[in-house]
């Protein structure tokens, strides 16, 4: 692939993450803003080597894209993007928000993101830029009460706009999922079959 993918969606919620791997609870944030904010798709985008998490890197990005790909394959609406991949590295956010209001000037774009990251986004390369050109959808994460934290962003970003969306408490982490897949244990039915697949096929199956 030379260039992004086309589109005919006119509304869509970026997804961002690295997906190592995918699960449960990333569809099922991903499908309730789906659903409650009207877009016409969420877009997932796995991260090729995220500036804040050197244990990731590019060699695996095919291949949490694939599993990305298996999570969400009976999803209308829901879509894996390989985006990242035509941005220079280091690539923030903002480098990705900029590129996708270029390559896609008819999408109106907004961001989805857990309180978590939300109370960390002040901190963010390119932040008071980031919080003007998009919207951020946000769901409640464990932790960071949703009032709280948007209250707290606000004051140091007072031109962001936020949505919050309705979902359940899911405190499921990838590095938790990923440390029992790596010793043989069991993932407890997070990762659907079709996902644990392609984890089994691993990253160098890609190639």
């Amino acid at each position: 692939m030379t260039e992004p993918p086309p589109t005919d969606a006119q509304t869509v919620l970026l997804y961002g993450g690295t997906f190592d791997p995918p699960h449960v609870g990333h569809l099922t944030m991903a499908q309730v803003a789906l659903e409650q904010t009207g877009v016409d798709e969420v877009w997932f985008l796995p991260a090729p080597s995220p500036p804040h998490k050197l244990d990731v890197s590019d060699d695996t990005f095919e291949w949490r894209l694939r599993m990305v790909g298996a999570l969400i394959s009976d999803c209308k609406g829901l879509r894996a993007m390989p985006l990242e991949a035509f941005l220079k590295r280091p690539s923030y956010t903002i480098d990705t928000v900029r590129a996708v209001q270029t390559w896609y000037p008819q999408v109106k774009f907004s961001f989805l993101l857990g309180t978590d990251a939300l109370a960390g986004l002040p901190q963010w390369h390119g932040a008071e830029e980031l919080s003007q050109r998009i919207d951020f959808v946000v769901a409640v994460r464990e932790g960071f009460p949703r009032t709280d934290t948007i209250e707290q962003v606000m004051r140091e970003l007072p031109s962001i706009r936020i949505r919050g969306i309705e979902m359940p408490l899911l405190d499921i982490s990838s590095t938790w999922l990923r440390q029992r897949l790596e010793t043989g244990r069991s993932v407890c039915h997070l990762i659907p079959p079709q996902v644990l697949d392609v984890w089994h096929v691993g990253p160098k199956g890609m190639e």
